[in-house]
This record gives structure tokens, C-alpha cells and sequence, in this order.
């Protein structure tokens, strides 16, 4: 009988292959997005000292002026800068290439998804600085949400006054990072508060009834810190903080969102801000691959968020 070995020689399969990717971005879900003709750019700024919410006496007699009024009207800008990688493809590579890998489309997904982590991480650099975003710091583990006896209910209805107030906007988007999440579903006040929904299994979904929001947002998006060539370490974009925020359906005319992304949509080689070019090198006898957007995520209304830092241990 031949010997296994002299019958099957191993050959990388054509319909698996094992790849890490990051789990779904937000960046898009909490930053509307702003498709703009111009790298750069104005946009206005209606009435930032809340004119419009002062009371002023209307009454007018017979035949005299009535009382005049305005409001503040200024601009801010933007500028969408390029963020850009590149990867190259020797000829050796493309020619010995075993079914099922595609260089051009493996490292055009590669880059994409190292382009939309930075954003990620950038967003939420901007999100969870205390110094720019108004919130509160649950400084002792005693009070943190993985506690049996504490209930995030009432930390986020601290948030929804501090943002309804600010903003007259009532927040509609809860941002539990992954780990957050996790704890939130097993605290016992809020297990208690929604003892009775289906088979007593929630997600999302119920929490978002619970905590009075549109959606409750789960990011899991992890980076990778460890030293090139060391074995990875991975730590999570959002960390341990939570947020609530007034997320407008789109960006428009006299609307107040957190964070809008601009979007350079005419930039040259691209479709909506996002181009993937390809060329040859003919002394490196490679094909060189490159992908860009261009985007500026601007802070631009700060009160519309609230954070709630170590909101679990």
C-alpha cells in the first residue's frame, strides 16, 4: 500500500485562509460625515453665546420701536489632510502566488484597514480627553459600574442633563467599549431592570430602551502596541470610558454634533476622499500600491458629548 506521503503533497487551500481583522469601526457612526469640494475650507458658527435663548422683553407700544435684537455669527475652519499608505508587490510575489491570495486586493485591504484604524484611534484621542469633552471621572472602583451595587442608569441620567442642558439637544447615542458593555449586561441593577425581556438574554438593542437612547454603540476595535517582530499585544481604542452623545441622522445646516469627519470628496484619483492607486517600478520590478483619504475630524461641539471616565475597573 503507498505510503500517505506519495499520494497528497500539501498545497494551501483555495477556500480557507486565516486573516486578523479589526472588528467594525464607528468612526462613522459618531462622526457624520461632510463631503466637501475644498481641501479647505469655512464653515459658520450660529449664535455660540445661545442669544437665542435669552429672554428679552418684546412688549411694544403704539407707535414706538420695537426692541432689537441679533445674534453672534462666526466661522470656523477645516482642512482635510492626507493620510496615506504604500505596499509594494515584487513580480516574484504576483507570479508564485497559490490560490487563494489576491496581493492587489490583500494589500488594498490591509492598508484600508490601517488608514480607518488611525482614524479610530484619532477619534477616540478626541472623545476621551477630559480636557476638551465635559464629563466626570468615576474615580473610585467602589462607584464604577462593575460594582454590585452601583447603577450606570444614574451616571448616564447625570450625562443626559449635563448635555440637554448645554445643548437643548437630548442625547440619542451611548458608547459602551467592548469590555464596558460586557460588565454593563451582567451588573445586577440593570440585569433586574430588564429581568423580563427575551429568554432574559439583551443586547444593545435593550440596553438602548434601558438607557432611554436611539442606539447603544459597541466599539471593538483593538491596536496592536507591541515592538515590530515582538508577539502582539493588543489594547482596545476605547479603553474603559463611556460616552453619551447627540449624534445628528447627517450633517447639515444649523446642526450641532460632537465631532463632524470632512471629507475631501473631490480629492484628485479618489471617490468620496478614499483613492487606491496602482504603478510600476521597474527597477525594484514591483508593483507599488497606495491608498489615501483625505479628512480633518473637527471638534465642534464639545457640550454635545459627555464623558464618563473608568466607568468599569
Amino acid at each position: 500500500m503507498p505510503d500517505v506521503s506519495t499520494v497528497h503533497h500539501d498545497v494551501a487551500l483555495a477556500n480557507v485562509s486565516i486573516a486578523y481583522r479589526n472588528a467594525a469601526f464607528v468612526a462613522s457612526d459618531i462622526a457624520p460625515e461632510v463631503l466637501v469640494r475644498r481641501q479647505s475650507n469655512k464653515y459658520f458658527v450660529h449664535d455660540a453665546n445661545r442669544e437665542a435663548a435669552r429672554s428679552t422683553a418684546d412688549h411694544r407700544a403704539p407707535g414706538a420701536e420695537a426692541a432689537e435684537v441679533d445674534f453672534d455669527l462666526s466661522a470656523d475652519s477645516y482642512f482635510c489632510d492626507d493620510h496615506a499608505l504604500v505596499s509594494v508587490i515584487p513580480d516574484e510575489e504576483r507570479e508564485n502566488a497559490d490560490s487563494p491570495l489576491q496581493p492587489e486586493i490583500d494589500r488594498t485591504e490591509f492598508l484600508t484597514e490601517k488608514i480607518l484604524l488611525n482614524r479610530e484611534i484619532a477619534l477616540a484621542a478626541i472623545l476621551r480627553d477630559p480636557a476638551r469633552i465635559p464629563g466626570t471621572d468615576i474615580a473610585s472602583p467602589a462607584n464604577r459600574w462593575d460594582q454590585d451595587t452601583v447603577d450606570p442608569v444614574d451616571d448616564v441620567e447625570t450625562a443626559r442633563e449635563a448635555v440637554t442642558g448645554a445643548t437643548q439637544a437630548a442625547p440619542n447615542t451611548l458608547v459602551l467599549p467592548f469590555e464596558v458593555y460586557q460588565k454593563v449586561r451582567n451588573n445586577p441593577k440593570v440585569v433586574s431592570r430588564v429581568a423580563y425581556s427575551r429568554l432574559g438574554v439583551f443586547g444593545p438593542a435593550e440596553l438602548a430602551q434601558l438607557f432611554d437612547v436611539e442606539r447603544v454603540v459597541v466599539p471593538r476595535a483593538v491596536r496592536n502596541v507591541a515592538a515590530r517582530g515582538q508577539a502582539p499585544v493588543l489594547e482596545t481604542v476605547w479603553g474603559n470610558d463611556a460616552l453619551l452623545l447627540y449624534v445628528p441622522p447627517r450633517a447639515g445646516l444649523k446642526v450641532i454634533a460632537p465631532v463632524l469627519g470632512f471629507v475631501w470628496s473631490h480629492a484628485p484619483a479618489s471617490s468620496r476622499g478614499t483613492g487606491v492607486q496602482t504603478w510600476r517600478e521597474e527597477r525594484r520590478k514591483a508593483t507599488m500600491i497606495r491608498v489615501q483619504k483625505y479628512y480633518d475630524l473637527k471638534l465642534v461641539a464639545p457640550a454635545a458629548a459627555y464623558l464618563i471616565r473608568n466607568a468599569v475597573s
